[in-house]
């Protein structure tokens, strides 16, 4: 934990905000820290609150260091879905009752019925 206290100490001497950029030496000494707790079972919660960053960057940091592939946009085909062919129940005032028949089964049950 000293480590991070030391790392902490740096990251706040440091003026932030969006597109402000880390020193490279210190960004890698922080994705090896963070990586290596990452490994040991720490959340990136942990980590960002033991670092006092964001969230987002440490665990973006240290995926980038991972080779994490590049998510693309790829083409997509679309293609008419069959319908859905819903099933019905027919019950008699007897106590009957069947179950999964299609709307066209039923129409034949009812008429033959009759």
């Amino acid at each position: 934990m000293e480590e991070a206290a030391v790392l902490r100490r740096e990251l706040s001497r440091l003026e932030t905000g969006r597109g402000r950029r880390y020193p490279p030496e210190l960004r890698a000494r922080v994705v090896a820290w963070a990586s290596r707790r990452h490994r040991a079972g720490a959340s990136w919660e942990d980590i960002k609150e033991e670092l006092g960053l964001q969230w987002d960057s440490v665990r973006r940091w240290c995926q980038d260091t991972n080779s994490v592939p590049v998510r693309a946009l790829v083409p997509v085909r679309v293609v008419p879905t069959r319908a859905v062919e819903r099933l019905v129940s027919v019950s008699s005032p007897g106590g009957f009752r069947i179950e999964g028949l299609t709307l066209d089964e039923a129409a034949q049950l009812l008429r033959a019925l009759g």
